[in-house]
């Protein structure tokens, strides 16, 4: 249909409960996105995906921890163009991040263009002429796509760092400067951590925040699993140890209610911070274990140079051939529809701006 949409994967099976449907025949292998079968946005026509229930995602369901199971298939999926007017109606929301991925396979392989489809999007619905204050961030972990948006309009937009780092070398730091206005970045590229503690503290916020880059952190999740013992198994602890302890310009959080409530602390706005407001010591935990218990070594981290930054322009979009047909891992598998779906993945995270 051509359609964008909004889903934090482009494989339905890791959000919705369409495996239980007819719809698990379009399931297919796509090396280039996962090394395991999915049954992929650009399978389905927007009518079929719209009625879809939605499953609520449960990363810690191995420990039993299962998140809001009354809630699991409330909801439902929403075009791109219903969300940005959800956002722009909203009086508590100062801005929206929307988050492309796939984007090359999707021009070369499916035919589609998911800039082109997004920065139509933003148009349709008044964000691109003035008419609404809320603010637009595109993120990806492309910077060929980062660099696209910035030659075709003014949007904030934020490059996503997904391996864990130690530093990165000036010349990385000068080639993001280029194409984005912030970074994200992992929790463990500023508090290494192994078998569950705090080993130390990086460098690289400072590094980025002196080169005038934003710095977002994630993710933030509220699970006492998540969160190294440092932390005392408090998700208000962590969030106050990266925003106090390393000057974070926020964070990126599944729970948002969290953070805003952190955010609201008046512990905060104080000349002297309370002792219960100091961020935790970097491998205070660690240093009491005895040296036989200790964890082993681990390789040294990622060193991001302008070589991991780099990439080539995105490639034209493809024409696919209207009787090209998806091959599914069902021998008895339906064609899919001739209608081209366009599959955007886009991650709704919530940001919980701290600055």
């Amino acid at each position: 249909d051509g359609k964008p949409f909004c889903s934090s994967s482009i494989d339905l099976a890791n959000t919705t409960t369409v495996a239980q449907t007819l719809l698990r025949n379009r399931s297919v292998s796509i090396p280039e996105i996962s090394s395991v079968a999915g049954i992929y946005t650009f399978s389905l026509t927007w009518s079929e995906i719209r009625n879809l229930t939605p499953r609520i995602s449960n990363p810690y369901g191995v420990y039993r921890l299962f998140r809001n199971p009354n809630e699991k298939n409330s909801g439902k999926l929403i075009l791109l163009s219903e969300f940005l007017n959800l956002a722009k109606d909203s009086t508590s929301l100062s801005s929206v991040l929307v988050s492309i991925e796939n984007a090359m396979y999707l021009r070369e392989k499916q035919g589609l263009d998911v800039i082109k489809a997004v920065l139509d999007t933003f148009t349709e619905t008044g964000y691109s002429n003035g008419t609404t204050n809320t603010k637009v961030m595109i993120q990806s972990t492309n910077s060929s796509v980062l660099v696209d948006f910035k030659k075709q309009s003014q949007y904030e937009t934020v490059y996503k760092i997904q391996e864990t780092v130690r530093d990165i070398h000036d010349s990385g730091i000068e080639y993001i400067k280029k194409f984005a206005n912030a970074v994200v970045i992992q929790k463990e590229s500023v508090f290494p951590e192994a078998e569950g503690f705090v080993t130390g503290k990086t460098n690289v916020v400072e590094r980025l925040q002196k080169s005038g880059l934003s710095v977002y952190v994630e993710l933030f999740q509220n699970e006492f699993v998540s969160q190294p013992f440092d932390f005392f198994d408090d998700a208000t602890v962590e969030i106050n140890s990266y925003v106090t302890g390393t000057g974070i310009n926020g964070t990126i959080t599944e729970f948002p209610f969290t953070a805003a409530r952190y955010k609201r602390n008046r512990c905060l706005g104080k000349k002297e911070t309370p002792p219960y407001m100091t961020p935790v010591k970097t491998g205070g935990l660690l240093k009491n274990i005895s040296p036989t218990s200790l964890p082993p070594a681990e390789a040294p981290k990622l060193v991001i140079t302008d070589a991991d930054v780099t990439e080539p322009p995105q490639p034209p979009v493809i024409e696919k051939s209207p009787n090209t047909a998806v091959r599914t891992s069902s021998t008895c598998a339906q064609e899919p529809s001739r209608q081209t779906q366009l599959a955007l993945s886009f991650i709704l995270s919530v940001f919980a701006s701290l600055m």
